[in-house]
């Protein structure tokens, strides 16, 4: 018997085909328990480069859960703490965050992580001219 004879004896779950349909419910589960534990554990995303490589774009309903753990959040740790929060989730997530809520008209929301980007903006500034003070 040679080695490829052993392809006859593929089933369908070893077919390629079978192989990412399999793997891209395993993706999604691991997407849905991410955006679960930034609610429930405050636990901040991935890079936005990351989540793409991951899990490909986001989605409007992807946005729409990490905006949500984003207020969420926000809530819990507070005004203080808004430059190390913006910085922790990552400015370019918040930015885009802010794109899309503009996008679906949600301009309540906007106005609090565009505060939260300024708020972000002022202090690194502050803290480089420091610096250069120094």
């Amino acid at each position: 018997m040679s080695f490829n004879d052993w392809d006859d004896n593929e089933d369908e779950f070893d077919r390629e085909d079978n192989h990412n349909g399999y793997f891209d419910k395993l993706r999604n589960r691991e997407k849905e328990m991410l955006k679960i534990n930034m609610v429930r554990h405050f636990e901040f995303p991935p890079s936005l480069e990351e989540w793409r490589e991951f899990f490909g774009e986001p989605t409007d309903v992807d946005l729409t859960d990490i905006t949500q753990a984003y207020l969420k959040q926000y809530m819990h740790y507070g005004d203080k703490h808004i430059t190390e929060f913006v910085d922790a989730f990552d400015i370019n997530w918040v930015r885009y965050l802010l794109s899309y809520n503009e996008s679906v008209e949600e301009y309540e929301l906007c106005a609090i992580i565009k505060s939260h980007i300024d708020v972000n903006t002022k202090s690194h500034k502050q803290s480089i001219g420091e610096r250069r003070k120094n």
